[in-house]
């Protein structure tokens, strides 16, 4: 806003430290990023320096300042970072209710395995006899809720430890990748996610003047995503070498047809930039409105889950006292 109102880049800095909460870390970053401006250094240099910015919001800048267009080169990292940060916050805001029931729902049944199974247990064995097979389940899972809770949580926290630890190995990242896309209705949203990641960021940098071949650069470092990663190094290769974009996007597996036919023709009129916009804004409803339809699910799954629960443990601990009855009568 500073700079398209022809403020100069120190004042515009001074400005955004003085307006910043004081306890904010952002003064710190202002302010060093002022020091190295003073030093003699670009701005996209002061931001590389603070190790606070990503390589695709430094070059980005440095776009700017070489075509001398850093107020637009700004406005559309401001657009590009408010779609991000959009997304994030509805899907939080939609995943928040689901999440609550589902904590609510696994709160309830521990409850009842725990503290309300043992009392029909002692009650149910008072009275001899053979107990019906689930009833048996039931009790010996009451008896060892808390074994298996701990052995499940050193189960997931030890497959977790070993994934941070070789999450850079290729071999783990195509394998993690392989089984989030292949999880119902969750891989095709998570699949369009990076499609529409990948198609706002090449939108951002091809209007900031930024060369095919670079854009997909930075846009490859910016998406930590195996497949667009590996497909997106693939594609830079067959362009260096001279083949063309929709071309090369034909050989790689993870885009859809629809999006190479668009590119092609954007490729054909050197309109590419636009098709970026239109594919950006079309992922975009796309992913919203699946993402309305599995909120829309998701709700009454975990009740109905809650709910059968629920149902089978008071059926196994009912089902001796109905059979006792029967017997007696």
């Amino acid at each position: 806003m500073l700079l398209s109102a022809g403020v100069d880049l120190q004042t515009v800095l001074e400005l955004s430290a003085q307006v910043s909460n004081k306890k904010s870390k952002l003064i710190t970053i202002y302010e060093n990023i002022l020091a190295q401006i003073i030093q003699g250094s670009s701005l996209a240099e002061a931001m590389q320096a603070t190790k606070q910015f990503s390589n695709f919001d430094s070059y980005s800048i440095l776009i700017g300042e070489n075509t001398g267009e850093l107020a637009q080169v700004f406005n559309k990292l401001t657009m590009y970072y408010n779609k991000r940060i959009a997304q994030k916050r509805k899907i939080t805001s939609a995943l928040s209710y689901p999440v609550i029931v589902l904590l609510a729902s696994v709160g309830a049944i521990y409850f009842m395995l725990k503290f309300v199974v043992p009392m029909f247990s002692d009650t149910l064995t008072r009275f001899g006899g053979e107990l019906p097979p689930l009833t048996k389940f039931i009790i010996t899972l009451s008896h060892n809720i808390s074994s298996y809770i701990l052995i499940l949580t050193i189960v997931l926290g030890t497959g977790y430890l070993l994934y941070y630890r070789n999450k850079e190995k290729e071999n783990v990242q195509q394998t993690v990748s392989a089984v989030i896309l292949k999880i119902p209705v969750l891989g095709k949203i998570i699949y369009k996610t990076y499609l529409l990641q990948f198609t706002q960021a090449m939108d951002l940098l091809l209007n900031s003047k930024v060369n095919i071949v670079e854009s997909i650069d930075l846009t490859q470092k910016m998406i930590q995503f195996y497949p667009l990663t590996k497909a997106l190094k693939n594609i830079k290769k067959d362009l260096l070498l001279g083949d063309f974009f929709y071309h090369s996007m034909e050989k790689q597996s993870f885009f859809d047809q629809s999006m190479i036919t668009l590119i092609k023709i954007g490729e054909e009129v050197n309109q590419l930039d636009k098709i970026f916009v239109q594919l950006s804004k079309q992922y975009e409803s796309e992913l919203e409105y699946q993402f309305n339809i599995l909120f829309t699910i998701l709700e009454p799954i975990m009740i109905l889950f809650l709910a059968i629960m629920v149902a089978i443990i008071l059926i196994a601990m009912y089902l001796p006292m109905f059979k006792l009855g029967t017997v007696i009568h």
